[in-house]
C-alpha cells in the first residue's frame, strides 16, 4: 500500500496520520497534515517523549514512595492514557514497563496486606483487652486514642477480612466508651449521694445548734460526727467547702456548749454569730406563728402576743431584721388576729355557731369579711382624701397598716370561698395559695 509518508511507527494517507496498530489495537488516526507529511511525522515522534517523560516520571515516585502500592490506581489511569496518546512511537515498551510495574506493585500490595492484616489482628487484640477493663480510665483513653491513629494509618487488608475487622473494630470502641461512660456516671451519682449525706448531717447539726438541751444535743453532735467520717471520698473542692460549713456549725454549737460548762445561765449565753443567730430565731418566730393559723383558742392568742413582743425585742436593731422574714411574720400575725377576731365575733353573734354545718359557717364567715373589707376599702380611701379627718375618730389609723390588715381578709375570703365551693361539690382553683 502506497502512503504520502512513512516512518516505523506510523504513516500518512490522504493527509492524516496514523498510528501503525501494535499488540491488539489497530491502525488509529491520530492527527492532520498541516505543512507537509514528514513534518507532521516528525512532529508526532518528537509529541511520543512525552508519553516516555510521564512513564518515566511514574517510574521514579514508586521507586522514592515509602507507600509504592498507592501508585497502583495512578499506573492504571497512565495506561489508558498511553492507549489514547496521539503520538508516533514504541507503545509496546510503555506498555511492557506498565505491566511489569503493576505486577511488582500488586505483589507488594498483596504482601502488604498480609502485613496489614497481622498489624490490625494485633491492634484488635489489644483494643478489645482495654475494652473490657473498669480502671485506669485516663491511661486506657489515651492508649485508645493511639491504637485508633495506628488502625487509621494502617493500609487496607484483603477484602474477605475487611468486614469482619472494621466491625470488631467499631464494636471495641462502642464497648470502651460505653464503659466509660457508665462509670463515670456511676461515679458522679454516687458522688452526688454523698454530697447530698454531708449536707444532710451539716443541717442537722444547723438545726441543733441553738438548743439549749446542751448535754443532749453535744451527744447526737458527736454522733454525727462519727457517721461523717463513714460517708466517704468526694472530690477535693466539695470536700473542703462541705468540711468548712460543717465546721462552721459544730463550732457554733460548741461555743455555746462551752459557755454553758462554765455555768454561764442558759438565758446570758452569746451565740458565736449573732447576726446569723438573729436570722434562724426570726425564722423559728415565723414557723411558730405559722402554725397558729386557724387554731383561734385562748391558748393559741395569748402565745401569738407572746411571739409578737419577743419579735420585737429581737428586731430593736433595725440592721439585723431579714426584710423576707419580717414581712412573712407580720402577714401570719395579721392573720392570726384578724382570724381570732372574725371567730370572737361571729360566736358572739351566733351562739351555736359552733354546732351550724360547714356550708352555714362558711357563709357566715364570708358575709361578715365581705362587709369589714367594704368598710375598710371605705376608710382607706377617705384616708387618702383627707387623713386628718379619719383621725378624729380613729387616732392611730395607719393607711398602709389598714391595707395591709385589708389584704389579709381578702386571702381569708377567697380561702373561705374556695373551701365553700368544694362543700358545696363545685370544682376547686388550683392556682392558689396563702402567702
Amino acid at each position: 500500500m502506497k502512503y504520502d509518508a512513512e516512518s516505523t511507527y506510523g504513516y500518512v494517507k490522504d493527509g492524516k496520520v496514523y498510528l501503525k496498530g501494535y499488540l491488539e489495537y489497530p491502525d488509529r488516526e491520530i492527527g492532520f497534515v498541516k505543512e507537509s507529511p514528514e513534518a507532521a511525522i516528525e512532529y508526532f515522534e518528537k509529541r511520543y517523549q512525552l508519553a516516555v517523560n510521564k512513564v518515566e516520571e511514574l517510574k521514579k515516585q514508586i521507586e522514592e514512595a515509602e507507600n509504592k502500592g498507592s501508585y497502583l490506581m495512578k499506573l492504571l489511569h497512565l495506561r489508558e492514557y498511553l492507549l489514547k496518546f496521539n503520538g508516533l512511537g514504541d507503545f509496546p515498551s510503555l506498555l511492557k514497563q506498565l505491566d511489569e510495574l503493576e505486577i511488582y506493585l500488586r505483589e507488594m500490595i498483596a504482601q502488604n496486606r498480609i502485613k496489614n492484616l497481622e498489624i490490625k489482628r494485633e491492634i484488635l487484640k489489644q483494643l478489645e483487652n482495654i475494652a473490657q477493663q473498669q480502671s485506669n480510665w485516663k491511661a486506657n483513653s489515651e492508649s485508645i486514642q493511639d491504637l485508633k491513629m495506628r488502625w487509621i494509618r494502617t493500609g487496607p487488608v484483603d477484602e474477605i477480612y475487611e468486614e469482619e475487622l472494621e466491625e470488631r473494630f467499631t464494636t471495641a470502641l462502642k464497648t470502651f466508651f460505653a464503659n466509660r461512660k457508665n462509670f463515670f456516671q456511676a461515679k458522679r451519682q454516687e458522688e452526688k449521694e454523698k454530697v447530698e449525706r454531708y449536707r444532710q448531717l451539716i443541717q442537722e447539726v444547723n438545726d441543733l445548734k441553738y438548743s439549749n438541751d446542751f448535754e443532749a444535743v453535744a451527744e447526737r453532735i458527736k454522733e454525727i460526727q462519727a457517721q461523717w467520717k463513714e460517708v466517704g471520698k468526694v472530690s477535693h473542692k466539695r470536700m473542703v467547702k462541705l468540711w468548712k460549713r460543717f465546721q462552721k456549725v459544730n463550732n457554733e454549737f460548741f461555743h455555746r456548749y462551752k459557755q454553758y460548762k462554765e455555768g454561764v445561765p442558759v438565758e446570758n449565753i452569746q451565740p458565736l454569730n449573732m447576726d446569723e443567730f438573729i436570722r434562724v430565731r426570726q425564722a423559728e418566730f415565723c414557723k411558730e406563728m405559722e402554725s397558729l393559723v386557724g387554731v383561734n383558742t385562748d391558748e393559741s392568742i395569748q402565745r401569738a402576743k407572746f411571739l409578737l413582743s419577743e419579735w420585737k425585742k429581737l428586731t430593736q436593731d433595725p440592721r439585723l431584721i431579714d426584710k423576707a422574714l419580717a414581712r412573712r411574720f407580720r402577714l401570719i400575725s395579721d392573720r392570726v388576729f384578724e382570724e381570732s377576731y372574725l371567730m370572737r365575733v361571729v360566736r358572739r353573734k351566733y351562739p351555736d355557731f359552733d354546732f351550724k354545718p360547714e356550708e352555714d359557717q362558711l357563709k357566715i364567715k364570708i358575709s361578715f369579711l365581705r362587709e369589714t373589707i367594704r368598710r375598710d376599702e371605705q376608710e382607706i380611701a377617705e384616708a387618702e382624701r383627707n387623713l386628718e379627718k379619719v383621725r378624729t375618730y380613729k387616732p392611730n389609723f395607719n393607711p398602709h397598716t389598714q391595707q395591709r390588715k385589708a389584704m389579709v381578709k381578702k386571702v381569708m375570703l377567697r380561702e373561705f370561698e374556695e373551701r365553700l365551693r368544694v362543700v358545696l361539690g363545685e370544682e376547686e382553683s388550683d392556682d392558689f395559695k396563702f402567702f
